[in-house]
């Protein structure tokens, strides 16, 4: 699967990108906000699970490299998965390598991923969660047109204490007003 933005491609992993995805995933800017980083068992698990995803059906979780469409070089990672089914709710997430961060690429592939989201995947709703101390995933909610719907008082533990977590998401018939 590939969808393509103005300046990126989100496409389907492949046993290529192997390499790419646990330099991602060792870098400790991916999880300063976090409750943990995962271990090198952990990646590799992890990444064999997204290559089985991809033959899921019906499929309910992507996790799509995030590449430049120049040269399809990856850059980052952005997911989208169902979280429920009943009122058609999925919840996005995203990361980027450091040297990639504030030129925009966050914001693009996480309105292109919403968008597909609403016109495929027959999402009513798509939320996003971030650490509140994380500004720089706020900005990027707020540039793709997510909603703050709220603060989760002490929902995630980070750095030896308990954090909020903000909550945005964007609405199908939001979507259709753009």
């Amino acid at each position: 699967m590939e969808i393509i933005a103005d300046r990126l491609i989100l496409r389907d992993y492949t046993s290529d990108d192997f390499s790419f995805y646990e330099e991602l995933e060792l870098n400790p800017l991916s999880y300063k906000y976090e409750n943990s980083a995962p271990d090198a068992k952990q990646i590799k698990e992890n990444f064999l699970s997204i290559l089985t995803q991809t033959t899921s059906d019906p499929r309910e979780h992507y996790d799509l490299a995030v590449c430049t469409k120049q040269n399809r070089t990856p850059i980052g990672n952005v997911s989208i998965k169902l979280n429920w089914e009943e009122i058609r709710e999925w919840e996005i997430g995203w990361v980027l390598l450091p040297e990639y961060w504030k030129m925009g690429y966050a914001t693009e592939a996480v309105k292109t991923l919403i968008g597909y989201a609403f016109s495929s995947l027959n999402a009513h709703r798509v939320v996003a969660y971030a650490n509140a101390e994380n500004l720089q995933s706020e900005k990027v909610m707020i540039r793709a047109g997510m909603i703050r719907d709220g603060i989760l008082r002490e929902t995630r533990f980070c750095n030896q204490q308990w954090c909020d977590e903000f909550i945005y998401s964007a609405l199908e018939k939001e979507a259709t007003l753009n």
